[in-house]
Parts: C-alpha cells; structure tokens; sequence
C-alpha cells in the first residue's frame, strides 16, 4: 500500500513539473524569443514567434505527458492491460494533431507576412487573392496527411479510405465545376491583366462601368448609377471587353455637328479648333482636327475629333466645350439647323 501512494505522489509531482516545464517553455517563448525577434529588421521573425507559440506549448505538454507515461508504463498496474495501448494510442493521436497544428501556424505565419510586407508591393492581385485559397487547401492537405498518418498507425485499411477520398473528390469536382472554371478564369484574369481595377470598361451589352473588383470567382463593376455589377469571371474571360483604361487613360471627344446649307466652312472650321485649343483640357498632342465629312439631308456635317488626358473627363469637357460651341455659333452667326421638309401642292 505504501508503494502505491509513493507511485502516486511521484506520478502527482512529474505531472506537475510537466506542467510547470510546458508553461516555462511558452514564458521563454512570448518573453524572450519574441523579444529577439522583434530586435530584428524583418516582422517575420515575429509573426513565426507568436502563431507558433500556442502549439510549441501544446507539443511540449503532450511530450512531457508521453514521457511520465512511459516512465509509468511498466508498472504492475498497467503493464498487460489494454489500457496500456488505448494510452498510447491517445498519444499518438493528439502528438499528430499537434504537431500538425504547429506545421500549420508555421506555414501560415510565412504566408502572412508574404501578403503583408511583400505582396501590396507588387502590381498584380495574383498573390493577394490566391495566397488565402492556397491556406485554406494547405490546412485540409496538412489535416488529410496526419489523418492518414493516424489511421495508418492503427492498422487501417487504407485502400478503401484513399478510394472514397477520391471519389468524393471526383463528386465534389463535378458539382463545382462551375465555380472552378470561375477560378481558373480568374487566375487567367490577374495574370494576362486585360483590365485592373479602377479600369473603365464596356461590358458586351453595353453597360459601362468602373472595375471595382476582381476576385476568385466573379468581377464587380460599379456603373454610373453606383450599381455594383457582379459577373462571373467565365463570362469575363471569354467575352470581348473594351478597356477605356488600358494601355493609359487617355481618350478622344469625337461627335458630328452640322451646319446649315449656305455656311462658310473655313469659317466654321476656325471656330471650332479656336474653342478646342482654348480648352485647357484639350490635349495639344494630337491637335484637335475638324473634317467636312457629308453633305446631309439638312445640314453639312463636320466632324470633330480632340483627345482629353483621362477619360473620367470626358462627360465634363465634352459638355463644357458643346457650350463653347454653341455660344459661339450664335455669337458669329453660325446656324445649326433642324430637320424640316418642304412641301409643294401641285394644282390641275
């Protein structure tokens, strides 16, 4: 009887010093190392020290239990017994689960400070918006292995279980092939960048709009009425777009204007480029050009083409300078005429 309570306080008192040693562990690791860490140029060091300490803490707990189990397990009264194997079998099962949480917070903790220090540098979205998918995939891999790792340990057939696993796989793939193409389209998207965000663009139907954003699996464009259009990206990739944007933001103001028969042309021509070149938003480069394009039905038409620095001007400088052009014309006696038919009765 005095042997067993003497087992029991030793057990008691190695328990306790585990404990104690797990949270000495975790006090090094949020006092010290952290403090190192942060001494150095880089926040990565850092962001590993503090997504690692939970699990380091876990680990070292979970390795200091195993270790007075063992210490323990030739015991009178555990040794033959089945409770020797359920016990490490539990081992086995939360040192697994552990140590692959600490994989994970370790691998996270990279890509985290990959999109915090590095990835708003680049030009491109690509690694901002596929960085998070490949996290959350990296963490049912990393799950997947240690479950197979485990069942492996338990002598499971895993023959069966990797034969559900990919048919499952198979399922899921078909009934989300839809969402997939939209990712894959995307990708393509954020790589061959025919449009950014910010880019205006002229939908297939017509409907223009500012791209607001652009994400795994549809595009946002916010039209002139502050609606936002969501389209999937399949669309997006296989349509033809036309990027108002792209390759710079310069845009021409070309309309038609007519004047009535019997007009002096020269005349209206030298009105015409006068209020472009005064317009300080004109372009200088290339000049503002004025065509006699039609003799029409009621009017000779002239055709005016001059190009604005961006294209988010265009309705205000196009309106601004169709004021000029009208004022002007009253001003120098330059008629814009309106249709009209002339109708003769013939008399018997």
């Amino acid at each position: 009887m005095g042997g067993l309570v003497k087992d029991l306080v030793l057990l008691i008192i190695l328990l306790a010093a585990v404990v104690l040693g797990s949270y000495l562990v975790r006090l090094f690791w949020s006092q010290v190392l952290k403090r190192i860490a942060r001494r150095t140029p880089t926040k990565l060091d850092t962001m590993i020290v503090e997504a690692t300490e939970r699990p380091a803490f876990l680990l070292v707990l979970l390795g200091g239990f195993y270790l007075v189990f063992q210490r323990f397990s030739t015991h009178p009264a555990l040794a033959g017994t089945p409770w020797l194997k359920v016990i490490n079998g539990v081992f086995f099962v939360a040192a697994a689960l552990a140590f692959t949480r600490f994989l994970y917070a370790l691998i996270k903790a990279i890509l985290d400070w990959y999109l915090a220090e590095v990835a708003v540098r680049t030009e491109t979205r690509v690694d901002e918006e596929f960085i998070p998918l490949f996290a959350r995939l990296l963490k049912v891999v990393l799950y997947f292995i240690a479950i197979t790792v485990i069942l492996g340990y338990f002598k499971v057939n895993l023959t069966g279980f990797i034969a559900t696993a990919g048919v499952a796989s198979l399922a899921i793939a078909l009934a989300a092939q839809e969402t997939i193409a939209n990712w894959i389209s995307g990708f393509a998207i954020m790589v061959d960048r025919p449009f950014r965000v910010g880019d205006r663009i002229e939908l297939p139907d017509g409907q223009v709009g500012d791209v607001y954003q652009i994400g795994l699996r549809s595009t946002k464009i916010l039209s002139f009425d502050n609606n936002l259009i969501i389209v999937p990206n399949t669309e997006m990739a296989k349509s033809r777009i036309i990027n108002f944007g792209y390759p710079n933001p310069r845009a021409r103001i070309a309309q038609t204007i007519g004047v009535a028969y019997g007009s002096d042309l020269d005349k209206v021509k030298r009105v015409l480029l006068e209020i472009c070149n005064n317009h300080k938003d004109v372009l200088k480069e290339p000049p503002p050009a004025v065509y006699f394009t039609e003799f029409g039905e009621f009017s000779l038409k002239l055709f005016l083409a001059c190009w604005v620095a961006d294209y988010r001007e265009l309705f205000r400088v196009r309106d601004e300078l169709n004021m000029e052009i009208k004022r002007r014309f009253e001003q120098e006696g330059i008629e814009i005429p309106f249709p009209q038919r002339e109708v003769r009765l013939k008399s018997k």
